[in-house]
């Protein structure tokens, strides 16, 4: 092995192992990993910058200032109070709402925004019910994850895949959506089995204490409206030629002019925490890429597996490998690889997108760093004061991750012929 290759690796395995310790915050753990890339030159500082996905960032700080925006003018106390008026006592009817309403809502818009639009009232139900927040949040981000799976604009992966390919909303849905809705009938059946039932202590629905007037109530109405069009412009984001990034920073940039907030507050409404984790990982990647470690699994997967079990090699492959990556970098150095095994065996076709998606989906609820709603979601448990640390989430993702892996082998060998 080459000297960047073996730094590359062994700096990702020592990032790995701080991060499953939790012993300080993450984006301290990856910044110190780039750094460590940058020093001995497997990143030259040329391509640092490169090396991140402005993008995805673009579009997590705009939302972040966005939903905090929203939630100065009480929009998610009021979704609180509703779930906590459904749950009626019982956590099991909890998880369900929220679990429900995570996937719905990611097959519109992306996922991390989701999670940012429902984390805090989640939050607020669950304290108010006396369940535990953590959990309500692992199972929205999972529900998110594997419902955005369903839409080229649901997960931030697949937009990369659809502008690769290039794949229509269309065809995602065609090929996914069903997908999508056996993977959540999956989750879903594991959920009523791992639950406890029965009520609350209370035994009746809870009330969600009384709030503060709001500052910036009187901005309600038409920040509703700013969020209602960016995520029209997340919808129709190629129709108007537009990154996501940029849709999400514009309606940022219209919810501040609208509202015109105190410096303090819109600085309090991102977290940069999870912005520089984001950007500390995506270098570290780059790091692999440069060190031909993506390469080198491109190589193997296609002399092991062959044309036969190339398909399920990229489903399981890419899960696996979404584990331990945030899967928008890991899916943007598999597409190299997947049109070239396209070009050499076309007669995979859109199945081989198909399989790279939904691994990538799948394994990335194995772990809180395998998929961005997930990351997210640890972001607003600390933000609360509930700590959700690498092992607590893998307890719960892994199992789901499992079962949902098979379902999906199960899936692409009866419809795609794998």
């Amino acid at each position: 092995m080459s000297f960047s290759l073996v730094v590359a690796l062994a700096t990702f395995g020592a990032v790995y192992v701080f991060l499953i310790g939790d012993w300080f915050h993450r984006a301290w753990a990856t910044a110190i990993g780039a750094a460590v890339l940058l020093v001995t030159g497997v990143i030259p500082p040329a391509a640092l910058t490169s090396s991140i996905d402005w993008n995805t960032l673009a579009l997590l700080g705009g939302m972040m200032v966005l939903v905090g925006l929203l939630g100065e003018v009480g929009l998610f106390d009021q979704v609180a109070l509703a779930a906590a008026r459904f749950a009626r006592g019982d956590p099991r009817r909890l998880v369900a709402a929220f679990g429900l309403a995570s996937a719905v809502i990611s097959t519109v818009i992306d996922n991390v925004t989701t999670i940012l639009l429902l984390g805090p009232a989640m939050m607020q139900s669950a304290e108010a019910l006396g369940a535990d927040p953590v959990d309500l949040l692992m199972v929205a981000a999972v529900a998110s994850n594997l419902g955005g799976l369903a839409t080229l604009v649901g997960d931030p992966p697949n937009i990369l895949i659809g502008t690769a390919a290039p794949l229509t909303f269309g065809q995602f849905l065609r090929h996914l959506g069903p997908l999508a809705g056996v993977l959540l009938a999956v989750l879903g059946g594991w959920l009523w089995w791992r639950l406890p039932r029965g009520a609350s202590a209370h035994g009746q629905a809870v009330v969600l204490p009384a709030h503060p007037p709001r500052p910036l109530t009187w901005a309600a109405p038409g920040l509703v409206g700013i969020l209602g069009l960016t995520l029209l412009g997340l919808v129709f984001q190629r129709q108007l030629h537009l990154a996501a990034g940029a849709v999400a920073a514009i309606g940022a940039g219209l919810g501040v002019l609208w509202a015109r907030p105190s410096p303090s507050r819109l600085v309090h409404s991102v977290d940069w925490g999870t912005l520089g984790f984001f950007a500390g990982i995506f270098v570290m990647v780059g790091g692999l890429e440069r060190a031909g470690a993506i390469s080198r699994f491109a190589h193997w997967l296609l002399t092991t597996f062959g044309s036969q079990g190339i398909g399920l090699a990229v489903l399981w492959g890419s899960a696996l490998i979404s584990a331990g990556l945030d899967n928008v970098p890991l899916v943007a150095a598999m597409i190299p690889v997947v049109r070239m095994i396209n070009q050499l065996h076309p007669e995979y076709g859109v199945g081989l997108w198909m399989a790279l998606a939904a691994g990538a989906a799948i394994g990335g609820n194995a772990t809180v760093i395998g998929a961005s709603a997930n990351v997210v979601a640890q972001g607003v448990a600390y933000d609360h004061g509930h700590p959700m640390d690498f092992m607590r989430y893998f307890r719960f993702g892994g199992p789901v991750a499992l079962w949902t892996l098979l379902a999906a082998t199960g899936y692409l060998m009866l419809f795609h012929g794998f």
